[in-house]
């Protein structure tokens, strides 16, 4: 823009000057005594024709140039927007993946921190359980009323609680690696 506006200023200036150079000097000599000094008036205009001609198109060529120049640099300038433009919509694009990751991973947490929490409270009512039916078989080989076949599946009835702890223990165990590993 600033280049169009000094060529436009040049061109400007030229023209005024050729169009002074064309207008008659006013002396107060007469015509004739300067006569022989000058160039006949006829070669002069032709002379003058040419240079304003010359002038005009070189003009025109530099305003030519620069509106090319000015389209490139439009051209440009569009060019790096539309890639500015691009680049902000790909960042939203990875801002928002990597807040649904965030929330995904948040839920992820929230889920097995309540299984853990769950799984805790199972295996306090299951050591509950085991020790009631313990304290029950205690009472009734204390109080001598339960036979040798009943006192076998009591047993029995406490071992498959104390395996169904264990293996509660053991989900707490990996539930809570699980909780650690995702904070």
């Amino acid at each position: 823009m600033k280049t169009l506006k000094v060529i436009a200023l040049t061109a400007l200036v030229a023209i005024s000057g050729i169009a002074k150079a064309q207008q008659p000097v006013q002396t107060n000599t007469s015509i004739e005594s300067t006569k022989p000094d000058t160039i006949t008036p006829t070669v002069l205009t032709e002379e003058q024709k040419r240079l304003q001609e010359e002038a005009l198109l070189k003009a025109s060529l530099e305003a030519q140039k620069a509106a090319q120049k000015a389209e490139k640099e439009r051209l440009k300038a569009e060019k790096e927007l539309k890639k500015r433009q691009k680049e902000v919509e790909k960042q939203a694009k990875k801002l928002q993946k990597q807040q649904k990751a965030l929330e995904k991973a948040t839920k992820k947490f929230d889920k097995a921190l309540i299984k853990a929490n769950k799984l805790e409270n199972n295996i306090k009512k299951q050591t509950a359980k085991i020790e009631k039916l313990e304290d029950a078989l205690d009472k009734k080989i204390r109080r001598n009323r339960i036979s040798d076949i009943d006192r076998e599946k009591e047993i029995i009835k406490i071992s498959k609680e104390q395996i169904k702890l264990k293996e509660l223990e053991q989900d707490f165990e990996k539930a809570e690696r699980d909780v650690k590993k995702l904070r």
